[in-house]
């Protein structure tokens, strides 16, 4: 029996010590994630359950009451939402664009392109409270630089940050600009990958230029677009920085306004974390909340998997 099969073999010293130095340099990090990310996990999916003002000794279990709350009646939920797929629309459209454009023209052989790359790519870098900031004195309606060089040309320049039409746009010129860089470094990237075989063969073929960013350029890009619009989507439905810089401080605009056209639903998490005196606020809100948005996402991301399937080309004959 034991010939035909085989003994059940131990491990020796040597495999000992290997196995308990691998143990003993993944210990730290296990209780890191542990620590710091399964055990907050657990207590925020125990808080949806529950009403707490933070002021009260702990926390009232409700049940279910948080979440019926949120899926049918809070009334504002559906225009956070709302305002976020208008920045979608606006500033992750404008941001993946843009983005393979300049790209496209920074890739070309010439002098001086690394100068015009850095110069792209220091926004990326910097603090997004800082550059906030700077946009929304640039975007000041009655002295902002943005505001009187549009009026130079004889056109009346929008209420930027005052008028609910125009503040999310205001919001995704700022987002994009800033990370313009970080898209560009990316498609770079991508575009530094394609074999310059696969030009010429269309040149032979007498593809033109645009023929050869259509059937060349962009099927092998295809990977690297796919890359930046699930992180750009997942960044998108977490927009805070800008908005809060951008729209507070005025006497006339709180944070999220005008009219909450800005109002994206971190903030909203943020509002109802610290509005006790609402019937449904707190903690236990702010937890379903900020659920919600990780299941949405979530959501958004395996939908996005799914029909990444029928554009996204990874090379070969199969290739999906």
């Amino acid at each position: 029996m034991s010939q035909r099969t085989g003994r059940l073999r131990l491990p020796t010293g040597n495999q000992r010590r290997e196995w308990f130095a691998a143990y003993a340099f993944l210990t730290p990090q296990l209780l890191g994630l542990v620590v710091f990310i399964g055990i907050p996990l657990a207590a925020s999916i125990y808080y949806t359950f529950t009403k707490w003002d933070l002021i009260a000794p702990e926390p009232t279990w409700i049940g279910l009451r948080n979440w019926e709350y949120l899926l049918f009646e809070d009334p504002r939920v559906g225009k956070v939402l709302l305002n976020t797929v208008k920045f979608i629309l606006t500033g992750t459209t404008s941001f993946l664009v843009l983005s393979l454009l300049v790209a496209l023209l920074l890739s070309r052989k010439a002098k001086g392109n690394f100068v015009f790359r850095a110069l792209f790519v220091l926004p990326w870098v910097l603090s997004s409270v800082a550059l906030g900031t700077t946009w929304k004195w640039l975007l000041n309606t009655r002295s902002g630089p943005l505001t009187q060089a549009v009026e130079l040309f004889g056109i009346k320049s929008p209420d930027w940050l005052l008028d609910p039409q125009w503040a999310m746009i205001a919001i995704a010129m700022a987002t994009t600009w800033q990370a313009l860089g970080y898209g560009m470094t990316v498609y770079l990237a991508g575009l530094q990958g394609i074999s310059d075989e696969l030009y010429d063969a269309a040149k032979v073929d007498g593809a033109n230029g645009w023929h050869r960013f259509r059937y060349v350029t962009f099927p092998m890009l295809s990977p690297t677009t796919f890359f930046l619009t699930v992180t750009s989507l997942i960044a998108a439905f977490q927009l805070y920085d800008a908005v809060v810089t951008m729209t507070s401080g005025g006497v006339a605009v709180a944070p999220g306004g005008p009219k909450d056209s800005t109002r994206t639903i971190v903030l909203y998490l943020y509002n109802q974390m610290f509005q006790y005196s609402e019937r449904m606020s707190g903690l236990g809100y702010a937890a379903t909340i900020a659920w919600m948005l990780a299941i949405l996402i979530f959501i958004v991301t395996i939908i996005q998997w799914r029909l990444g399937r029928l554009w996204v080309f990874y090379g070969g004959d199969d290739g999906r």
